[in-house]
């Protein structure tokens, strides 16, 4: 490939990272750093660290962001649990050239806009919502049971945002899995449950932790499950981002700064995270 050429190809995707990430974070960070934003016309912005101060200062900010990584680490983990089986069944036990339909009809809902699915979720769990009705029809309960509005139904809400996010590397995982491995090792005599364990968990770790990263990302990041399904009875990280944007002008500074420090907590838990996952699969016990 010539000077030229090279130089062309990869253009396009360093423009695009300028474009749609650098520069966005760019202003963020700038705005952040600001006083009032934006400023009065005729003068200029001035530097200002308060926003940063008032995350610490204010223990309900500390608290909406601890609240959003335990709901995106449970959702994650639940996700998880949902999705193993699901991509080990179609990447081990679906015929080869069937992999793709079986992945289009588990992608299907996913085709359609968040917010349709969210209010999809809210008329699935409202209070004369099909759930209760079926609740009420076993004889589980007589009265109709209180599912939205609660850390219940925003984990609920979650799990169905982000669980492409899980499934599709935990699929890639498995699909590239070495047959024989597990086949030597049932002659051996070790059970579904060991070789599950001990040679299928370990070889698909990388897996799992891109799985991990991408689905905690995605999960600390929805607005549309919280906002709709929690209401202000669950209080989040990105609700709170989103109140500062959406107020009068002068608290722009606090929402830009609340948003690089949901990114870093978000890029540092899940960096830990999938270091943690690959070398328990480098070195199984």
């Amino acid at each position: 490939m010539t000077g030229w050429r090279r130089v062309l190809f990869l253009a396009v995707p360093v423009l695009w990272v300028a474009l749609a990430h650098v520069g966005p974070l760019a202003a963020m960070a700038r705005i952040s750093l600001t006083a009032v934003y934006p400023a009065a016309p005729g003068i200029a912005p001035t530097f200002s660290l308060g926003a940063y101060v008032a995350f610490w200062q204010q223990a309900g900010y500390r608290l909406s962001l601890l609240h959003s990584v335990g709901m995106a680490a449970s959702a994650t983990f639940a996700a998880l649990i949902v999705a193993y089986p699901i991509a080990y069944y179609v990447a081990l036990y679906v015929s080869p050239g069937r992999h793709m339909r079986r992945l289009a009809l588990l992608a299907a809902p996913f085709w359609t806009s968040e917010i349709l699915r969210m209010f999809a979720l809210v008329l699935l769990l409202a209070h004369r919502g099909a759930l209760n009705a079926a609740l009420r029809w076993l004889g589980v309960t007589e009265t109709p049971m209180l599912l939205l509005y609660g850390d219940g139904a925003v984990l609920a809400g979650l799990v169905y945002t982000v669980f492409l996010s899980m499934l599709l590397p935990l699929y890639a995982a498995l699909d590239q899995l070495p047959r024989d491995v597990a086949e030597a090792a049932a002659l051996d005599g070790a059970g579904p449950w060991t070789r599950l364990w001990r040679i299928t968990v370990p070889l698909t770790a990388r897996g799992i932790a891109s799985g991990v990263v991408l689905t905690f990302l995605a999960a600390l990041g929805v607005f549309a499950a919280p906002a709709l399904l929690g209401g202000a009875g669950v209080p989040v990280f990105a609700t709170t981002i989103a109140d500062q944007f959406g107020a009068a002008s002068g608290r722009w500074p606090l929402g830009a700064a609340f948003g690089f420090i949901l990114l870093l907590t978000g890029s540092a838990l899940a960096g830990f995270a999938s270091l943690a996952i690959t070398r328990r699969g480098a070195d199984p016990v």
